[in-house]
């Protein structure tokens, strides 16, 4: 018989499945982790998205079923998350347990939603997260709370990256690195930082994107 990769089908009908609307504050799981696409609804004069993120634990046969509403910008196709909000919450946790970034590490958070489903898919196996209380009084369910993650392959926060690697993913530190490279000046974390900081007091990047850039070049483990 030949192998044509097929893989077996995993039953989880008979789960025990929780909707975001049934969890309380206080409730904790671990699973593997997985972001559905998001369709786009009319609300009043605009759209807004909506999507579903599903954390499934195989070990006790439990799965969570979160839906998330967000603000959506269809000419940047990016979603918005609203401080306190359920999609913030979400967002600045997972990005601390990840990047380590401070916890509110901005006030609301823009976010590119093709990267942000990619980057969970491809690279998250799975994640811890609780139930925590909303900051809104007015909210019907509880926030969510990324408190761990595992990953499916090394990250870049276990393996040291060079500039160049660097360099190829983030548009930012390759500003730094051309500008480097057409002056003829050595190639440095130190060099580059210098040269962000030049494009941010010239204005030509924002201060969250050098900020973010200073993070990943911390990365970097020079000879």
């Amino acid at each position: 018989m030949l192998d044509f990769g097929i893989v077996a089908k995993e039953e989880t009908e008979d789960y025990n499945t929780k909707f975001l609307s049934e969890l309380i504050q206080g409730e904790e799981i671990t699973g593997e982790i997985v972001v559905g696409e998001f369709k786009t609804i009319p609300m009043g004069k605009r759209e807004v998205a909506e999507f579903y993120v599903i954390i499934t634990d195989h070990e006790n046969r439990l799965k969570w079923v979160c839906e998330f509403t967000t603000p959506y910008h269809p000419e940047t196709n990016n979603i918005y998350g609203e401080k306190g909000g359920l999609f913030y919450n979400f967002i600045d946790s997972i990005t601390h347990v990840v990047n380590d970034t401070p916890i509110n590490w901005q006030d609301n958070y823009s976010v590119n939603f093709n990267q942000f489903r990619k980057t969970l898919n491809q690279y998250i196996r799975s994640v811890t997260i609780k139930t925590v209380a909303p900051v809104n009084t007015d909210a019907k369910t509880v926030n969510l709370e990324i408190i761990g993650a595992e990953y499916k392959t090394e990250s870049r926060k276990k393996v040291p990256l060079t500039i160049y690697d660097l360099a190829e993913e983030d548009p930012i530190i390759l500003m730094g690195y051309a500008s480097l490279r057409n002056k003829g000046d050595r190639i440095t974390v130190k060099n580059i930082v210098f040269e962000l900081k030049s494009l941010l007091d010239d204005e030509k990047i924002t201060e969250d994107a050098y900020k973010l850039a200073l993070i990943e070049l911390k990365t970097v483990k020079e000879k």
